[in-house]
């Protein structure tokens, strides 16, 4: 299945992102704007999987997000 992550950089959202690379065969597709909550070092134990993919994106910024939905086309949105 392919996973799209909005806010994985958080606290939950890491937390969801490791589970389903650890836990599962889905690939997933992280998306955060980055801001103060965000933190990439809470996922370097997962960053070179090659399941999983990061994107810095404002979900308020609708052409990066079409293009994200457009070429890994998620099955699900967390």
């Amino acid at each position: 299945m392919q996973i799209l992550v909005t806010g994985g950089a958080g606290v939950i959202g890491s937390a969801v992102v490791r589970y389903l690379i650890q836990h599962t065969q889905d690939e997933v597709c992280n998306i955060d704007k980055l801001t103060y909550a965000g933190n990439l070092e809470s996922l370097i134990d997962i960053e070179y999987s090659p399941r999983y993919q990061f994107h810095k994106i404002d979900i308020c910024n609708a052409t990066a997000l079409q293009q994200v939905f457009s070429t890994f086309r998620p099955d699900v949105v967390m």
